[in-house]
C-alpha cells in the first residue's frame, strides 16, 4: 500500500438464482435472512489492499486512516436475470473506526461494444451507485451489509444479509 490517501474498491459479487433457491424469497426488509454459505457471495479487491479472502465471503482488507472505502455489488450474471442491491450498513463492532457508509448516485460514461465497428467502443451515459465511507482509525470493524435481489422486472425476490470485516492497519 502506499503512503497517501487511497481509494479501496470492493466488488461483492452475488450468486442470486442460488440464493433465491436455497434461501427462499424473503419479501420482509428489516428481517432478512442470514447468507451463511460461504459459496455464495464473493467480495474482490486488489490484491495490494487485500489481506486475505480475496474472492471469498469474508474479504479481509487493509486500509489506512482517511482512505476511502468503495463497495458496488453485482450479480454473477451481471444483473442480467438479477440484479443484487445493498441497502442497509451496521456496524457490529468498531463502527467508530470508519465514517458511517452511505450510497452515492453517480452518471458514469461506459463503453458499449459496437457490433458494427467492434474495436472502437460507443459509450453511454448510466446512472450508478456505490456505498462509501471514510477510514477514521486503526482497528477491525465488523459489520452486515443488507442486500435486496430484484428481478430484471425490477420485482424484490428477497431481502439477505451477510458478515464481512475490515482491518484498518495504520
Amino acid at each position: 500500500m502506499t503512503s497517501t490517501q487511497e481509494i479501496i474498491d470492493v466488488l461483492v459479487a452475488v450468486d442470486a438464482e442460488t440464493i433465491i433457491n436455497k434461501f427462499g424469497k424473503n419479501t420482509d426488509p428489516n428481517n432478512p435472512v442470514q447468507i451463511t454459505d460461504p459459496n455464495l457471495i464473493f467480495m474482490i479487491t486488489k490484491s495490494a489492499d487485500a489481506i486475505s479472502g480475496n474472492a471469498g465471503n469474508e474479504l479481509k482488507i487493509a486500509a489506512k486512516t482517511l482512505d476511502v472505502i468503495r463497495w458496488r455489488e453485482t450479480s454473477l450474471s451481471l444483473n442480467a436475470v438479477y440484479s443484487a442491491l445493498l441497502y442497509k450498513f451496521v456496524a457490529t463492532s468498531g463502527g467508530n473506526l470508519i465514517s458511517p457508509p452511505f450510497p452515492l448516485l453517480a452518471k458514469d460514461q461506459t463503453p458499449l461494444p459496437d457490433p458494427s465497428n467492434p474495436t472502437v467502443p460507443k459509450t453511454q451515459t448510466i446512472e450508478t451507485y456505490f456505498w462509501n465511507c471514510t477510514v477514521l482509525e486503526p482497528g477491525e470493524v465488523t459489520y452486515h451489509f443488507s442486500f435486496m435481489i430484484v428481478d430484471r422486472s425490477g420485482d424484490i425476490q428477497g431481502y439477505y444479509w451477510w458478515d464481512p470485516f475490515i482491518e484498518i492497519t495504520d
